[in-house]
């Protein structure tokens, strides 16, 4: 909830370790709980992706938890490239929960963002808080507790079903994701690489 702080991930293919791209999460500015934040995203030749950074906004509550409005992360992208009036979606928040537990479930998601009256729906579900762990990233050491989540993607020429497992660290925020394919075959892995303050 720094303004200038600044986290480097490094997403990698499995089958031959290349590079799929590198993300760099800017906290742009902090009123209160509200943080308003970007994700500029960049391929392996470093071409910005999604036609430059995503604007995105998370809610901090006095007891720890983040809220996202998971709808509005997804109609981020289109937006980079459309009429805001092309793309509609209803705020779905999201809520990670800071006293979470091992063999706690958090709630499904399930929304649909709709570009030029086309829809792309996401549904995330059996999310399940699996265990802690410590983690050694390049950008340190961190104790996270680790969360399974299955997601299916329809639409927009976007069809797909994955599964994944996220490391998150109290104050940090991700610190590693993994996704697996419908076979459960590990598929890339991103991991926090940086951490930096202006």
């Amino acid at each position: 909830m720094s303004p200038g702080c600044r986290l480097t991930y490094e997403r990698r293919n499995v089958d031959d370790g290349s590079v799929k791209w590198t993300h760099v999460l800017s906290v742009d500015s902090v009123d209160g709980g509200r943080v308003l934040y970007s994700s500029t995203f960049r391929d392996n030749r470093g071409k910005v992706m999604y036609s430059g950074p995503l604007h995105l906004q998370a809610e901090c509550g006095s007891n720890g938890d983040v809220s996202v409005d998971l709808a509005r992360s997804v109609a981020a992208v289109f937006l980079n490239y459309l009429p805001d009036r092309m793309v509609e979606w209803k705020p779905f928040l999201s809520v990670l929960p800071s006293a979470m537990v091992p063999g706690d479930s958090l709630p499904d998601a399930d929304f649909t963002v709709r570009v030029a009256g086309l829809g792309f729906r996401v549904r995330v579900d059996s999310r399940t808080v699996l265990r802690t762990e410590t983690l050694t990233t390049p950008a340190g050491e961190f104790d996270c507790i680790v969360v399974r989540e299955h997601k299916t993607e329809k639409g927009l020429g976007r069809n797909r079903v994955t599964t994944a497992l996220t490391w998150y660290s109290r104050g940090t925020g991700m610190v590693r994701h993994d996704t697996y394919d419908n076979r459960m075959e590990l598929e890339t892995s991103e991991v926090l690489t940086g951490i930096e303050m202006e």
